[in-house]
């Protein structure tokens, strides 16, 4: 994994609240979107974009972070709906750039949920 120094640092982008669970507010202070500079990225006129765990996740537990990301392309949501699994080992995923050869796109955070350890007991809420 490539580390940068953020030129911006920590920019939310849009987030889209759909989660189910009734922590939405916790379960969105688990991840962001963040913008760092990339050479191809820069060279078409944007940022690359990834999803990351916040400090806050990576301080207060241990269990991975499963994240369903929505592409929208030229402000049209795309079919592409990926499933990243962020983990203190791999805490960030990159997504793509900002802006592609064909014009602008964006991503939007659509689940974001919290997987048990293997060998934990799992509580319903």
């Amino acid at each position: 994994m490539r580390w940068r120094s953020f030129k911006s640092g920590l920019l939310a982008l849009t987030v889209v609240a759909a989660c189910q669970s009734g922590h939405a507010a916790e379960q969105q202070a688990l991840v962001a979107l963040v913008e760092t500079d990339d050479s191809l990225c820069l060279a078409h006129g944007g940022q690359l974009i990834s999803v990351r765990l916040t400090e806050a996740a990576l301080a207060e537990a241990e269990e991975p972070v499963e994240v369903w990301v929505d592409r929208w392309f030229m402000q049209v949501q795309t079919a592409d709906h990926t499933k990243h699994v962020l983990t203190s080992e791999m805490p960030e995923r990159e997504l793509g750039c900002s802006q592609s050869l064909a014009g602008p796109q964006h991503w939007t955070l659509s689940l974001i949920k919290r997987l048990p350890v293997a060998g934990s007991t799992i509580q319903k809420d």
